[in-house]
């Protein structure tokens, strides 16, 4: 039997009935699962033993969440950002640079490409529709009001990317994001884009350590199957 690969998922933190829980989207695990992947959850109290999972793990996978307070990528908070977590951004932005050092591989979902993205140097939109200025005449609507399993834009695809190699030129995608990376972080280069130039999607400029998209794949996929080839191209890789 082929080894399969671990997989550490960071997990975010909510609270319900009075008591915090740690938490992973179903749709995370299942699309790590059906790749062929073990999950293996790493909660925010384990900051401490980073270099432990680092270690124990193939892989790491940054999932969707909210947004990654902007005092990491030198700013100050936008009017209109959003809820953040400071205990899950500093696991989570420790574990990518860990990674990063050491050479084990990483993919993340929406918030989790703007967390590595921030370990790297770069920056991010703290709200798309207030400080958007790509050069497009117009930004198209980035958090769908749509169910979540349906597309609502596309995304044009670089060529001789790993994304191109998946669906070729052009895509249908959903949105759930009202942020997004603004420079590109040190070591990446953009593998995809909304018509509006909105970054979309990015990989390392050399190798396969680093793989990430804006949209979110493991809610598509239930109208999409396709959508399971970006989960098992990160598993295979790690095979």
């Amino acid at each position: 039997m082929l080894k399969k690969p671990i997989i550490g998922i960071p997990a975010g933190i909510m609270t319900s009935r009075g008591t915090k829980r740690y938490y992973i989207n179903e749709a995370d695990v299942r699309g790590i699962v059906k790749a062929g992947g073990t999950p293996v959850m790493i909660p925010s109290e384990a900051i401490a033993d980073i270099d432990y999972y680092v270690k124990i793990c193939d892989g790491l996978f940054f999932t969707g969440g909210p947004d990654v307070l902007p005092t990491f990528y030198g700013e100050e908070p936008h009017t209109k950002m959003g809820f953040s977590d400071i205990q899950r951004d500093r696991l989570e932005l420790r574990l990518a640079k860990k990674a990063l050092a050491v050479g084990k591989p990483m993919f993340g979902i929406c918030r989790g490409m703007q967390v590595i993205n921030t370990a790297l140097g770069g920056t991010l939109y703290q709200d798309l529709d207030s400080e958007y200025d790509g050069n497009a005449d117009y930004l198209i609507k980035h958090f769908q009001a749509a169910p979540s399993a349906e597309p609502t834009h596309y995304v044009k695809i670089e060529p001789e990317t790993r994304l191109y190699k998946l669906y070729g030129s052009r895509w249908l995608v959903n949105s759930r994001h009202h942020q997004a990376v603004k420079k590109i972080g040190a070591g990446l280069k953009i593998t995809a884009t909304a018509s509006d130039g909105v970054i979309e999607g990015f990989e390392s400029e050399n190798g396969k350590q680093i793989f990430g998209v804006q949209w979110h794949p493991e809610m598509l996929v239930a109208t999409d199957e396709k959508m399971q080839l970006i989960f098992n191209e990160f598993i295979n890789y790690l095979a």
